[in-house]
């Protein structure tokens, strides 16, 4: 296993970006499909993932991969999705499915009055909810739909389905009745550091770092084994087929030099404690740290991310 230590040169333009800080914010067009999935995002979002399913392959599935047989009388499941982004921040969890152009929101909306969801909402994005008690002992609501879909809006026009405790947020967020996550922008340096974001398969990009909180060690062990980790104010991991696999530690002034040398000295030392066990090469570009692993690895550096060790260790805040 080995941890390396280098310097990646960028032009000018790319500095004077990263010069700006967290505040200035990268811009968000929606020109990818990772960008306008944060269109659909409340405002107040601080963690998103991100799966796109033509490049992810079998690799990584969403939310219904694992229902899709018990979805198999429902008006839509897991094949009809395009690409997946879940966000969690102020109003819980909110979850976003682009769905294919041919399906027939229609014929989902009569088919979830007909499983028993009751209907609320303007035409441009109608909600829909179903009490606990209605799912059977299977966990399915009207024998097709999980439980964990109590809530669902649907966006016709945007071939978007919403579900999660912050689906109406979203929903408003969608229809412009409410700020979302891409006007707030507090995402677009994080993805200005991904190489091609429409080659991502997978994406995480969080502005309140776990540092550890889901990790298989103790509070007090986790403490002990980050030893000069920094804290980085935002972090990020960008999937793409058959390429490196890029863990993002990004800083917001002082940090980042000290936090290179550190991130190498915990990957190779401390890291293997925690059972993490993945060959990355450890750089620094300015307020950035960077650590990129194999194409091999990304399953490793995904379950990483979920429980904030590997590359997304850190002392807590």
């Amino acid at each position: 296993m080995t941890h390396t230590l280098g310097r990646r040169v960028v032009p000018a333009a790319a500095l004077a970006l990263l010069a700006s800080g967290l505040a200035g914010c990268g811009l968000l067009d929606g020109s990818s499909r990772v960008e306008k999935a944060l269109e659909y995002l409340p405002a107040g979002t601080t963690s998103v993932t991100f799966v796109d399913r033509a490049k992810a392959g079998d690799d990584f599935g969403t939310a219904l991969t694992v229902w899709d047989r018990a979805m198999d009388g429902a008006a839509f499941g897991d094949d009809d999705i395009e690409w997946e982004a879940t966000g969690t921040g102020e109003g819980g969890l909110a979850r976003v499915w682009r769905m294919k152009r041919d399906l027939d929101f229609d014929e989902v909306a009569e088919d979830l009055l007909d499983a028993g969801y009751e209907r609320s909402g303007p035409d441009d994005r109608l909600v829909f909810h179903a009490d606990l008690e209605k799912a059977d002992p299977n966990g399915l609501v009207g024998g097709r739909y999980p439980a964990q879909l109590l809530d669902i809006a649907l966006v016709p026009d945007e071939s978007v389905i919403l579900t999660g405790g912050d689906a109406e947020a979203a929903a408003r967020a969608s229809t412009d009745d409410a700020d979302s996550l891409a006007d707030e922008g507090a995402f677009g340096d994080l993805l200005d550091r991904a190489e091609d974001q429409d080659d991502l398969a997978y994406a995480a990009v969080s502005t309140q770092p776990l540092c550890g909180a889901g990790a298989r060690t103790s509070p007090a062990q986790a403490e002990e084994l980050s030893g000069d980790l920094g804290t980085p104010d935002a972090m990020a991991l960008f999937v793409r087929p058959d390429q490196p696999v890029a863990a993002v530690r990004l800083f917001d002034g002082d940090g980042a030099e000290a936090d290179e040398k550190a991130l190498a000295d915990y990957l190779e030392e401390s890291a293997p404690r925690t059972g993490f066990d993945a060959d990355l090469d450890v750089s620094r570009d300015g307020d950035v740290v960077e650590a990129e692993a194999p194409w091999s690895d990304r399953q490793q550096l995904v379950a990483a991310w979920a429980r904030g060790e590997g590359p997304f260790a850190c002392a807590a805040g």
